[in-house]
């Protein structure tokens, strides 16, 4: 009985440790996945000069889950629910914050682009697009830091630790 509750306890630490490494791998994939989208919608909204809206629901079927889930919610609440194009970016930042690992960064540049979506010319927003790939870009320099100097370390406490306890407790 004491050995299965020790077992247990190191399990449950060594899992710990391997989601919060786990974390630091899936926001680099996330900011990807946000810089492939948003270039998608730049190729959309440019090169095909699609209207913002419509440029969102052709994106939406070809997107990954929770970017897809984003464009989705920004799409219904500006064509259904008939709010701006802000407002509805604001509400689609939640599910963003929700559904992926991506930090503050990221999800600012994804806020702030969304102040300026649809205003301006042609030109405005094709400054705007890569001022946000360039953020991304940043982001993901950053994130992949991150992942280098703490990724392995949490593996690491995860195990150490429960491990550290599990004797204290014997």
């Amino acid at each position: 009985m004491k050995v299965g509750g020790i077992l247990l306890l190191i399990g449950a630490g060594t899992a710990i440790g391997f989601y919060r490494a786990y974390g630091f791998r899936k926001r680099i994939a996330d900011i990807i996945m946000l810089q492939n989208a948003f270039r998608l919608l730049e190729t959309e909204i440019f090169y095909t000069l699609t209207p913002v809206p419509a440029a969102m629901e052709l994106l939406e079927q070809k997107l990954p889950s929770p970017v897809q889930h984003f464009f989705h919610q920004v799409w219904c609440a500006v064509q259904n629910e008939q709010m701006s194009v802000f407002q509805a970016w604001e509400q689609g930042i939640v599910i963003l914050e929700q559904e992926t690992f991506c930090g503050r960064e990221e999800l600012g540049a994804v806020q702030s682009f969304g102040l300026s979506l649809g205003d301006g010319d042609l030109a405005a927003q094709q400054k705007n697009f890569q001022l946000l790939q360039q953020r991304l870009q940043y982001a993901l320099e950053e994130a992949e830091r991150e992942k280098l100097q703490q990724g392995h370390m949490w593996q690491y406490v995860g195990v150490c630790a429960s491990m550290a306890v599990a004797i204290l407790l014997c």
